[in-house]
């Protein structure tokens, strides 16, 4: 007689394989290969390349929340995080799995023509890399095992007496976790489909 599979002993082992064999972000430097594997993740996947005019602290797109200190957006799909006592940051309402985007700085003013940019998520992950002073960016993205809802984009704070911040982005690309209500509905579905496998089984013993 055969024996009959337990269904909870395959779902343990399929969360356990999933964590054991992603445990740290996978980086891009190049735009193509990112969105390659940005299309693959679920969820949401989207593009940012135009941000209305705004003179403010924070402006909300989609999922995403940026804040600065005075952020000036227009036609061009750049984000400019103005004169800025603190770096630019970005909120994601239920969390992103895949972000990339370009990176500048407004540093050419002072003239400086390449600075050190760092990227800090979350979870506690911080990453820098060499990027260009405004008109030139430099493309960085990652695919996250967990859901990032926060992250910050700093160029140093160098220009100017105050150490203000003057961090460009732009050309967005963004997979974010599908709202609570959404993901509910996929578990249920993947529940139903569960029990019909189950009861399909049981049948044929």
């Amino acid at each position: 007689m055969r024996s009959k599979p337990s269904f909870l002993a395959v779902v343990w082992l399929a969360v356990g394989l999933a964590h054991s064999a992603w445990s740290q972000s996978t980086l891009y430097f190049d735009r193509g290969n990112f969105v390659g594997a940005a299309q693959a993740v679920p969820g949401n996947f989207q593009t940012i390349s135009y941000f209305p005019e705004v003179y403010g602290p924070e402006l909300t797109i989609s999922d995403l929340t940026f804040r600065g200190g005075y952020l000036v957006g227009g036609p061009t799909g750049i984000l400019w995080n103005f004169d800025s006592s603190r770096p630019l940051s970005i909120h994601f309402a239920n969390g992103a799995r895949a972000f990339g985007a370009d990176f500048s700085s407004g540093l050419s003013h002072a003239g400086i023509s390449s600075f050190t940019a760092t990227v800090s998520l979350d979870t506690g992950e911080t990453y820098q890399f060499i990027a260009p002073t405004d008109p030139n960016f430099a493309f960085f993205g990652f695919v996250s095992p967990t859901p990032i809802m926060h992250m910050t984009f700093s160029d140093g704070g160098l220009f100017g007496f105050g150490n203000l911040h003057e961090e460009l982005i732009g050309n967005i690309v963004v997979v974010t976790v599908p709202e609570p209500r959404v993901l509910g509905l996929f578990a249920l579905g993947a529940m139903l489909f569960g029990c019909t496998l189950l009861r399909r089984h049981r049948q044929m013993w």
